[in-house]
């Protein structure tokens, strides 16, 4: 890394100087430079509409850039030590959808895990790829799936030589990693190409005392939400790429195939600023971030009713590492499911969680998380421990038998194929033609293709009962699968998964 390059912001630069020359603007988006006045600009201030711009003449294009966006990009690759970096105002979920079209044609093979996030899916459905599902490590207490092992990624790919590549989520939402460097070897032995989620695992590459970043343990490609953990605005991403083993101009077309033709400037200069701070000062923030989680998680770990993760977790296999600025907060002793924590927490003491799950929940520190905000979270979580602790059953909080599905024909295929909408209760056995998920993690529960399972349904309602955010296609209560007295089911059968 060239630090005195990383001190610079060109794409800010540019769209400060454009900003301060206070041009007449007869191009787009409509407000003309927040000429158009509004509740929301008004709330807002002038400068969030001044900055909205739509890449006028010295800002560059995203899709064909030769002047700032390109200077800024490459400024990441630098700091990632990668060939090359893509800005993504999409989100990792445009990120994802790039790496597998860019990546796998229709009924080509990717090795990957089940508790991948759905854009994965939806990408699998456009490519037309076939999913070799690598089971991960399920924790039987929670529900949480971990990361998975490098004998069942090995197991996959003995079985499936013709894979083109393995996909591997590095961190999990909860902050598993799986032993990523063996794996990328194992898989770089069999000339698989290795592609990374890391919508959660940004600031990885920034402390040693973090797990290891993909790039860093030697994946080929990998899509970043530098806005999740290192300070950039919501829905920008960076697709990081080593070109050895991708088609880079085929990267290219699909990237510019999933992106908007009007990317906002104020993602992308976000993107450039937060790539600065964290070049110049990224290892000493993570040092205090890692210092105040696991000073709270101390703290936490001495309330009656919660408990929190922490390295001792680990076990070399599928928990191969731990994220420590993941807070991992379990509940059922305090007999509260993880849903009802979440949204108890918010309403007495306006402390906003990222997830509430059956059994647990999770708080995020990142580069903004202060010490105020910490002992907010701590006196909060002691307030609830003071009210519910002592009258609540700790049995409260059901257990389920967690398991993935069977997939029984490719995402593809059930997305084409002819539907009906049933019943929850009267879909066990029939196949699923819809992705459902409760949201946040947006892991589904069940996918196009897969069989439906009575385990999948019992999490459905009870994310329902709890006031989860269940996201389908279908009206609650309700799921779409295939009709297939419409549909001949024979020939795809044949598909080797």
């Amino acid at each position: 890394m060239d630090l005195k390059k990383q001190t610079k912001t060109p794409l800010l630069d540019a769209m400060k100087e454009y900003i301060e020359s206070n041009p007449v603007p007869f191009d787009v988006p409509g407000h003309k430079m927040g000429k158009f006045k509004n509740d929301f600009s008004s709330y807002l201030g002038e400068m969030a509409y001044k900055s909205d711009i739509n890449a006028p003449i010295g800002l560059d294009n995203l899709y064909h850039p030769k002047g700032v966006i390109k200077e800024s990009e490459d400024l990441y690759a630098d700091l990632f030590n990668v060939d090359e970096a893509l800005f993504s105002v999409n989100g990792t979920t445009g990120g994802i959808m790039t790496m597998i079209v860019g990546i796998i044609d229709a009924k080509e093979k990717i090795i990957l895990p089940r508790n991948v996030h759905k854009s994965v899916i939806n990408a699998l459905i456009l490519s037309g790829g076939i999913p070799i599902f690598v089971m991960p490590d399920i924790d039987k207490d929670t529900g949480v799936a971990n990361g998975v092992t490098v004998d069942n990624y090995v197991k996959a790919m003995d079985e499936h030589p013709d894979a083109k590549a393995i996909f591997v989520i590095n961190p999990t939402y909860f902050g598993i990693t799986s032993d990523i460097k063996r794996i990328v070897e194992e898989a770089h032995r069999r000339d698989m190409i290795v592609m990374a989620d890391e919508a959660h695992g940004s600031h990885l590459y920034f402390n040693n005392e973090l797990p290891l970043g993909a790039m860093e343990a030697g994946a080929d490609i990998s899509s970043l939400s530098i806005h999740k953990t290192l300070g950039s605005l919501t829905q920008s991403s960076v697709i990081l790429i080593n070109k050895e083993r991708i088609n880079y101009s085929r990267i290219l077309r699909v990237y510019a195939m999933f992106s908007s033709t009007s990317p906002n400037h104020l993602l992308l200069a976000s993107l450039d600023s937060a790539r600065k701070e964290v070049a110049l000062h990224g290892k000493e923030m993570l040092d205090d971030i890692l210092s105040l989680a696991r000073k709270t998680r101390a703290r936490i770990n001495k309330i009656k009713g919660f408990s929190c993760l922490d390295k001792s977790y680990c076990d070399g296999k599928g928990r191969f590492d731990f994220d420590e600025t993941k807070l991992v907060i379990n509940t059922s002793e305090l007999g509260l499911s993880g849903f009802e924590v979440f949204k108890k927490i918010k309403e007495y003491d306006n402390v906003q969680l990222e997830l509430g799950e059956v059994s647990e929940v999770l708080a995020i520190f990142s580069l903004g998380t202060t010490k105020e905000d910490a002992d907010r979270l701590v006196e909060a979580l002691e307030g609830l421990s003071d009210k519910y602790y002592e009258i609540m059953d700790v049995q409260k909080v059901p257990k389920f038998t967690y398991s993935f599905p069977e997939l029984i024909i490719r995402p593809r295929e059930a997305f084409h194929a002819p539907t009906k909408i049933i019943p929850l209760e009267d879909s066990i056995g029939q196949i699923c033609a819809e992705n459902v998920m409760i949201y946040p993690p947006g892991i589904p529960l069940v996918i196009f293709g897969e069989r439906v399972t009575i385990n999948s349904i019992e999490l459905i309602k009870y994310g329902e009962a709890q006031g989860g955010v269940v996201l389908s296609d279908s009206p609650d209560g309700y799921i779409k699968v295939i009709d297939q007295e419409e549909w001949y089911l024979g020939s795809e059968l044949e598909y080797d998964f």
